[in-house]
């Protein structure tokens, strides 16, 4: 076995078994545990003696699968047989669960050896994943920790552990098998960057290298743009474009391998091809393109000037001695590929490989795992090219299609002859256990055409992929189509299905192909009265406090941002009308003619003059005209309009004061600033516990960005957020499906999350699919036009994509038509890519379905439904299949006018931030006025209902408003008074305020409960902002340089904010903090992991909270360490502020599956230099009894 070097831990990662990295809160640790001699890895690979399983069967088609046994191909001479104890049935039945189906049992029971299962949409595949790993080790045919496990997300990883978890310590408790080793499961990055990490080195590859995340690294290309001055000429794209198209090219290059001299020999090869062609053949000389391939010449003469810039971020890489995710992927490849050493000590450590979404890996990943665990080794690869909808970020279907012959079976031949290798079999999984039979009908018919290859695709290599099949529990389902008149229509219709249905169901979601399509749809939901979550970052800064928030953080950054100006002035929080708009938009040219700068550019260009003025706007702002003060045309400020302008000057003023704050900093002085906090948590329409929902997300984003790059500024910041609101599919927050509102999102958002009900609208040509609308065939340049593309044939899946054969033109008029071809082709393969798609929208479905589009949009021409929606009616046709027409449009002749722009929308302005809820609000607001106007007439007992209150007056002899008694009358009204104002308080002590705690909570409320239940109560109940807290910003600068020290970067919760709790920290600096840990024991430790998220049930609450760092002591035992920068509590706050501790303690012993007092746990005080280790933590009995016993505390009495 190979030798392994301690490594450091990337962000969401703990360290496994044998010094393994794994994301999430998957936990592999503790001693491992070696695959018994006996059982060889021949043995493993070869038959078993096996016997029938209960249920027998095998694949869909009968051509796969042993029956249900573990048999193989024939017995190879001197292969290892043991037999097989426990079929999968049987382990099903002793776990309590459903016995599996004929196609899943050929799974479970498959041979050990390379096998690819083609697992349809909602086809259990986890499930079944997990199934085969306990049966695996059931029958003794792998150690748990022998087992790999790969996956694309945190989630998924986390999901696939867990189950497999479970139901081996199940089994255990039955006294089937041993104490369980845990099981490694990983993201595919993630395990990347743990080979980098251990065998680095021999790359020359620093073990701790720094890795640049999305953010980190735009920001370093965004600078390098900015400063460069190499030849640019012709390149008319905007800055953020070019920083766009540098990231994508570098990506490209790491996933394919490819080196940047490469890509700039095919490209001038190309280039020099065009220009040598004559016109027509027997021409002497070159000829000049025609127009479509001069154009396409142009743009390729753009891309060769932009490659220079690629080879520059990767020098700035290498002299900062930092890496990004493709540079992970594409040097932990490089070592597969080159040190057959890694991969026999990767083989020797797995002996069972399972990798998830197969579909989804790209050409490098490929690469990576066919040198470690190819020719042979037990793969179990899970996919379904159907679902393959990540093209565009590197991932190639082709993969799933070449698994047989990447991943080779070694079988043994029957009688002397030698064994040799052949494909790995496929089997299938083609059974839907999450859609209605009108949805699955629908799903069939749009995926019809990915079951037939395209005409590039040699047919030996194109996989076979059935028609997902009804569960036998499945509803009849329906879906329904429409076509409507305009887009307006459409998302009318949409809204009354939503809101239909929001009444009877648990969860839905309307789904998007682009952002744009969002503003119409989300306002009609809103205005049937529906909670509307849009989700994602690019939805996420249309919020309105994130956008009022951003345009803030854009006129600190440029004065001349007029536009993010007017949306401060016009937007809910100062609501100016036209009259006071129109006075400052006059003061402003007085105060423009008057500046230094005005009389300047007077003189200078329009441009500049228009700058100026916009700069003027703010500066008018900061000194308004006097109250006497008249424009030309009479304009005059109103006495409210100087008030909020005054109060908004103010506001602006001390936020650009505090510019140079780090950034996470800023963001929450400008939220407290704009009283964001205070508005979202008063709304009536939000849940309380949820209510900073956005604005902690927005916050998470800055504080990633400010994570990932060594200067991250505010420009840069705004740069960035302006790229991911125009990238359709970039830069998507975590995303997971809920019932607390109707989701907005788009498709590709959407992959792998389901709803009850499900709307896909903006079926049209053009938008869905994608690309060029009208009728087909549509055509695309490919890479030819993407400055962000690589050449195809450089591309490692290049086998699998069209050609645009040059060489094989004779003349600039076959090279048209070659280009032609080309196009066509290209124009098939993205309409498949849209294909797949609309089969994962159609298919994110469990009963109903709705599938929409519209004639009129804000083009001039009218436009065509989607060969998607088309398809679909044909269904209909049949009156059982569930498919229903409802509103369907005529299309309009030729020549006819689009009808929307002869429409009058009155739109009232200022826009009312309370929209329909204006009513309720002003009839409340009338009802408090009344009470002070009471409270100032006749005192406190007038504006109390004291008819209501235990001992009141009577009826009638209370205090009347306006009433004004004198002598012995005002007395007794005074006790009057007195009697209810006591009644009024005795009524509020015994009053039961019922707060419902939260199902989730923060180690930090489980500390809140311990310490003070009452005041947590309080604070659930209603919400109050925090006060700006320095020491919560010297504890983030401190957590941040610990985090590069350990070689993390971390997204911090802001109930977790490091030094959040730390309210006696003394203003010494951040070195002081840095040498006193420098001076500690833990300074010179390796922590087996840090940050890591963590959630674990107690006492039916789920609590979460983020590990700062886990270090291995001896004997197998785990310190447990929590950084606080101030000094120690004392008196009850020592206990209260430990239980933090004790969840942490119990989470991660739950996580590494051993007993809890086999993991310590302490504080490490940065203030005072000393680590504190809390005696008689509370252990799992403990903390449920606290849960148990303060919980009545906070939902009874307050």
């Amino acid at each position: 076995m190979s030798d392994v070097r301690p490594a450091a831990l990337l962000p969401g990662q703990v360290r496994g078994s044998a010094g393994r990295a794994v994301t999430g809160r998957t936990v592999s640790g503790g001693d491992a545990r070696q695959v018994p001699e006996q059982l060889s890895l021949d043995g493993l690979l070869g038959p078993v003696e096996a016997r029938q399983a209960p249920c027998g069967g095998g694949t869909r088609d009968g051509a796969e699968g042993g029956g249900g046994t573990r048999g193989g191909d024939g017995a190879g001479a001197g292969a290892a047989r043991r037999e097989v104890r426990y079929s999968a049935r049987e382990i099903a039945e002793l776990l309590g669960r459903h016995a599996p189906t004929p196609e899943q049992v050929a799974v479970i029971e498959a041979p050990v050896e390379p096998l690819l299962v083609v697992a349809g949409a909602g086809s259990g595949k986890t499930e079944t994943m997990a199934a085969r790993v306990v049966w695996l080790v059931a029958n003794d045919l792998v150690s748990p920790d022998a087992v790999l496990g790969l996956t694309f997300t945190r989630k998924a990883a986390a999901e696939l552990a867990d189950r497999i978890r479970a139901r081996l310590r199940a089994l255990h408790r039955r006294g089937l098998t041993p104490e369980p080793e845990p099981v490694t499961v990983s993201t595919y990055h993630a395990y990347a960057a743990s080979v980098l990490a251990d065998h680095g080195l021999r790359l020359g590859v620093e073990p701790g290298a720094r890795v640049l995340g999305e953010a980190g690294s735009w920001q370093l290309v965004d600078e390098l743009v900015e400063r460069w001055d190499g030849d640019m000429d012709g390149v008319d794209a905007s800055r953020r474009s070019v920083v766009d198209a540098v990231l994508a090219l570098a990506g490209e290059c790491a996933e394919h391998l490819v080196e940047l001299a490469d890509v700039e020999a095919a490209v001038d090869a190309v280039l020099e091809r065009i220009a040598s062609l004559p016109r027509v053949v027997g021409d002497a000389a070159p000829g000049p393109p025609a127009v479509p391939v001069a154009r396409i010449a142009e743009r390729l003469a753009t891309r060769r000037r932009l490659l220079p810039l690629v080879g520059a971020y990767a020098e700035r890489k290498r002299a900062g001695e930092v890496i990004d995710f493709g540079d992970q992927i594409a040097l932990a490849a490089r070592l597969a590929r080159e040190v057959p050493a890694v991969g026999a000590g990767e083989r020797e450590r797995y002996r069972v490989v399972l990798l998830d979404e197969y579909q989804d890996t790209s050409h490098a990943q490929l690469v990576l795992l066919r040198a470690l665990f190819g020719s042979g080794h037990p793969v179990t690869a899970v996919g379904d090219p159907h679902q393959s909808i990540y093209g565009w970020r590197g991932a190639s279907a082709g993969n799933l299609q070449r698994f047989p012959e990447d991943f080779p079976a070694l079988r043994a031949a029957p009688g002397p002859a030698p064994s040799g290798e052949g494909p790995a079999r496929v089997v299938h999984l083609s059974t839907s256990w999450r859609n209605d039979r009108a949805v699955l009908a629908v799903a069939n018919r749009v995926g019809a055409d990915l079951r037939r290859p395209p005409p590039w695709l040699p047919a030996a290599r194109h996989v076979d992929v059935p028609p997902l099949l009804a569960c036998p529990t499945a509803g009849p389902g329906l879906v329904l189509l429409g076509w409507h008149p305009t887009v307006e229509e459409e998302a009318a219709a949409v809204a009354d299905l939503a809101a239909a249905a929001w009444r009877e169901t648990t969860s839905v979601a309307v789904l998007c192909r682009t952002r744009a399509q969002f503003p119409l749809v989300e306002a009609a939901l809103r205005g049937r009265g529906l909670p509307v979550e849009v989700v994602g970052l690019g939805g996420l800064l249309h919020v309105p406090e994130i956008a009022d928030l951003r345009a803030t953080l854009e006129v600190i950054h440029d004065p001349t941002r007029g536009d993010a100006m007017m949306r401060l002035l016009t937007g809910a929080a100062w609501g100016l009308g036209a009259p006071d708009l129109d006075a400052l938009g006059a003061w402003s040219g007085v105060v423009h003619r008057e500046s230094p700068l005005g009389r300047r550019v007077d003189r200078g260009t329009a441009v500049e003059a228009d700058v100026a003025e916009e700069r003027s706007l703010l500066e008018a702002l900061d000194d308004l005209p006097p109250e006497d003060w008249r424009g030309p045309a009479g304009e005059r400020l109103s006495a409210e309009g100087r008030r909020r302008l005054t109060r908004l000057a103010d506001v602006l003023r001390g936020v650009r004061a505090r510019a140079g704050l780090p950034l996470p900093d800023l963001v929450l002085e400008v939220e407290r600033a704009l009283l964001l906090d205070v508005e979202v948590a008063a709304r009536s329409d939000r849940d309380p516990a949820t209510a900073r929902a956005h604005l902690d997300a927005f916050l998470d984003v800055v504080s990633s960005f400010a994570g990932g790059g060594e200067r991250p500024t505010l420009g840069a910041l705004l740069g960035w957020l302006a790229a991911a609101e125009n990238r359709e599919r970039g830069l998507e927050c975590g995303v997971t499906e809920g019932a607390e509102a109707v989701q907005l999102l788009t498709v590709h958002g959407a992959k792998g999350l389901e709803w009850d009900v499900v709307a896909v609208t903006g079926l049209v040509e053009g938008t869905f699919p994608s690309g060029h609308a009208g009728h087909p065939p549509v055509q695309s340049n490919g890479w030819l036009t993407d400055h962000g593309a690589l050449p195809y044939p450089l591309r490692g899946d290049a086998d699998g994509l069209p050609e645009w054969r040059v060489t094989a033109a004779a003349s600039q008029q076959e090279l048209v038509r070659e280009l032609e071809t080309f196009r066509s082709a290209c124009g098939a393969h993205e309409v498949s890519e849209e294909r797949r798609l609309g089969y994962v929208a159609i298919t994110r479905a469990r009963h109903r379905l709705a599938l929409t589009g519209a004639v009129w949009g804000d083009g001039a021409r009218p436009r065509q439904p989607s060969r998607f929606l088309v398809e679909a009616r044909e269904l209909a046709e049949d009156p059982g299949s569930g498919v229903e027409v409802g509103a369907w449009a005529e299309q309009p002749e030729d020549g006819a006018g689009n009808p929307r722009e002869a429409l009058t929308r009155p739109v009232g302005w200022p826009v009312d931030p309370l929209g329909e809820r204006r009513p309720a609000v002003a009839e409340g607001a009338d009802l408090v006025r009344s009470a002070m106007a009471a409270l100032r007439a006749d005192g406190p007992a007038a504006a109390v209902p004291g008819a209501d209150l235990p001992g009141a007056a009577v009826p009638g002899e209370g205090v009347v408003p306006g009433h004004r008694a004198d002598g012995a009358a005002r007395v007794a009204g005074w006790a009057r008074e007195v009697e209810v104002l006591l009644a009024e308080r005795d009524a509020a002590r015994v009053a039961r305020a019922e707060v419902e705690l939260p199902a989730h909570l923060s180690a930090s409320r489980i500390v809140a409960l311990a310490a003070d239940p009452v005041a947590l109560a309080a604070r659930l109940r209603r919400p109050l902002p925090e006060p700006p807290s320095p020491h919560a910003r010297r504890g983030s600068s401190f957590h941040t340089w610990l985090e590069r020290r350990f070689a993390a970067a971390a997204l911090v919760d802001v109930d977790e904010l490091p030094g959040a709790a730390d309210d006696d920290l003394p203003e010494d600096g951040l070195e002081r903090l840095q040498e006193a840990f420098l001076a500690s024991e833990w300074a010179h430790r390796i922590p087996e992991a840090v940050e890591v998220s963590v959630e674990t049930p107690v006492a039916g609450l789920v609590v979460r909270g983020r590990i700062d760092a886990v270090f291995r002591g001896p004997g197998g035992r785990w310190d447990v360490v929590d950084w606080k920068t101030g000094a120690p509590p004392s008196g009850a706050e020592t206990g209260a502020r430990a239980v933090q501790l004790a969840v942490y303690r119990l989470a991660w012993a739950r996580l590494q599956g051993v007993p809890v007092d086999r993991v310590g746990a302490a504080f490490f005080y940065a203030a005072r230099g000393r680590t504190v280790r809390p005696v008689d933590l509370l252990d799992e009995a403990g903390l449920e009894r606290l849960v148990e016993e303060t919980a009545p505390r906070v939902t009874g009495e307050t």
